[in-house]
């Protein structure tokens, strides 16, 4: 009688430890993987999305995507010319975006990621109709203020609801307050638009259709034209744009980035080996260039900027400041310029989580309190690389209940969606797979806003996730099957005496 007694007991323990651990673990879709908990696929995938649905919102009829989803702006201050006989009076009422194509460059290889990922086609012809619009708007050397062919402006775009569009870069939007002197309102850059611009068309060629490059070899060889204009062969690094000759570390990871995906076009869909190993050499070039001229030997860290001598530009290398040179630090790990193992990228990573991981006021990004308004979502990629998928399922989890659960709001724009977007797929390869017994319900949005060109920052942060629930059934059970086990040990105790 005591043994079984005895086997009751330990049964009753069992049960009751194992129903309480499951019951934590299948919450929200938790679940362990290694040393860190991440969410099941259904969280990530249900991420992805939200994020392709809301790049499609932006996205005007042209094809162009815009920062923010289109809407109604009234461009005070600014005397805006009539364009294709349309007064400015009328096309201002209509819906617009600013599209800066640098960023919107992002949104389009989040969608291609996470297509690729979930193994869907949701965001093709979203892509398919960004990629044709930013070829369409390719300048010739003689429409390019600075003469360089390939080259793309940024726009205001605007739509009316009976079909028409009138696209105006910004160079001529800004033109009037700029008579007599150096319009700067062409590109953000050319360096970099190229360069993302190249992994785009490799990327939809590789997911979507591997005959999209056919007959477009032209196409790439003016965005390496681009690259080429404002490289520096003494330094191995290529400057902004030609009217602004500085060499920025980010742009520069992107550049060895496009690069290397130039290389493989060259090489997989046009079959030019000797245009593909120009490619793969001038990579490692500027790979040498970031690890060796950029590299400030004296603070142990990489510089953010410098001319084409290779000067740093600032005044010593502060790396107190967030943007630009704490967040530069990430870059060459993102870009795949260094490996995450090599002791340059374990060195800066783990500077910049003990400043601006560890909650101090102004200084964490963690808790998007850093670097101004803007979550900087792209260090996120930066993050996962180095394998910090603790921090880094942390921070999306913020993003996902301040922005994607609040119809994102601003400042979350078109790159911080794409970049998200990349990084939910690196996750969703990592996760455990669903919870069978999960609803697969999506959770109720915000009634905000769509995001739609707000002027200012919308109000008061939310908690990053609704608070989690520790399983209450399973720690009932547990509990009520641990009282039964205690009340068979005083059973036993009392036929001892």
């Amino acid at each position: 009688m005591m043994k079984k007694m005895l086997t009751l007991l330990m049964a009753s323990l069992l049960i009751a430890s194992t129903v309480s651990v499951k019951a934590v673990c299948s919450d929200d879709g938790a679940a362990a993987v290694g040393k860190t908990n991440l969410h099941t696929k259904d969280y990530y995938r249900d991420i992805m999305k939200r994020e392709i649905t809301f790049v499609k919102r932006a996205a005007l009829d042209c094809g162009a995507i815009g920062m923010y989803a289109p809407a109604v702006s009234d461009y005070a201050g600014m005397e805006l010319p009539a364009v294709d006989g349309i007064s400015p009076d009328e096309y201002k009422t209509w819906r617009s975006a600013k599209v800066m194509p640098y960023f919107s460059d992002t949104a389009v290889l989040g969608v291609i990621r996470a297509d690729r990922a979930m193994g869907t086609a949701e965001g093709k012809e979203v892509c398919l109709n960004y990629i044709d619009w930013y070829i369409s708007r390719m300048n010739t050397a003689e429409s390019d203020v600075n003469g360089v062919a390939g080259t793309v402006y940024d726009y205001y775009i605007f739509q009316s609801d009976d079909g028409r569009t009138v696209s105006l870069p910004l160079y001529d939007a800004y033109a009037s307050q700029y008579e007599g002197q150096a319009n700067p309102y062409d590109y953000d850059s050319t360096d970099s638009y190229a360069a993302l611009f190249l992994q785009i068309l490799f990327e939809y060629a590789d997911v979507y259709d591997s005959t999209f490059l056919e007959g477009r070899e032209d196409v790439v060889d003016a965005l390496i034209n681009v690259l080429e204009a404002t490289y520096v062969p003494t330094l191995g690094l290529t400057y902004a744009k030609p009217s602004y000759a500085v060499c920025y570390m980010m742009d520069n990871c992107e550049v060895y980035c496009g690069y290397v995906e130039a290389a493989k076009i060259y090489s997989r869909f046009f079959g030019n080996e000797e245009k593909a190993e120009q490619c793969r050499r001038r990579a490692e070039t500027v790979q040498e260039a970031i690890c060796t001229a950029m590299w400030d030997g004296e603070n142990n860290a990489f510089l953010a900027a410098v001319d084409t001598s290779g000067n740093n530009i600032y005044d010593g290398n502060d790396l107190t400041v967030f943007y630009p040179q704490a967040t530069c630090q990430l870059f060459p790990v993102l870009f795949g310029v260094i490996s995450p193992d090599d002791p340059k990228a374990v060195l800066v990573y783990d500077r910049f989580k003990e400043m601006f991981c560890g909650g101090r006021k102004g200084s964490d990004w963690l808790n998007i309190d850093a670097g101004g308004a803007y979550p900087w979502c792209i260090l996120l990629r930066a993050v996962i690389a180095m394998g910090d998928l603790e921090t880094a399922d942390s921070f999306l989890s913020t993003v996902k209940g301040r922005y994607i659960g609040m119809n994102h709001t601003y400042p979350y724009y078109c790159a911080e969606w794409g970049h998200v977007l990349v990084s939910a797929t690196e996750l969703y390869a990592l996760a455990p797979d669903d919870d069978f017994s999960e609803s697969s319900a999506e959770p109720e949005e915000s009634s905000q806003s769509d995001g739609e060109q707000p002027e200012s920052s919308a109000g008061e942060s939310v908690s990053a996730d609704p608070e989690k629930k520790s399983g209450s059934l399973g720690w009932i059970i547990g509990g009520a099957l641990a009282v039964a086990a205690v009340t068979t040990v005083t059973a036993l105790k009392r036929r001892k005496k």
